[in-house]
């Protein structure tokens, strides 16, 4: 099982939206949480995952892109 979750916070307190761009189809995204989470149903490379927030009045934050690479 894949699990990842971001951490973010809003110096004024407002509520932050999550999005992720690349999902890997076998995983679901939380918009809430940030949260990435499910069981890859195969091998393989699932690149240039992007996961970004915002809280509605500023420009999104983007983490780094990553790769998630299931093997044996």
């Amino acid at each position: 099982v894949y699990n990842f979750t971001p951490t973010a916070t809003d110096s004024n307190g407002d509520t932050l939206t999550f999005a992720i761009q690349n999902k890997p189809a076998w995983a679901t995204f939380n918009t809430s949480t940030g949260r990435l989470r499910g069981t890859p149903t195969g091998l393989g490379t699932y690149s240039n995952i992007r996961i970004s927030v915002t809280d509605g009045k500023s420009n999104p934050v983007f983490l780094p892109a990553f790769t998630i690479s299931v093997t044996r």
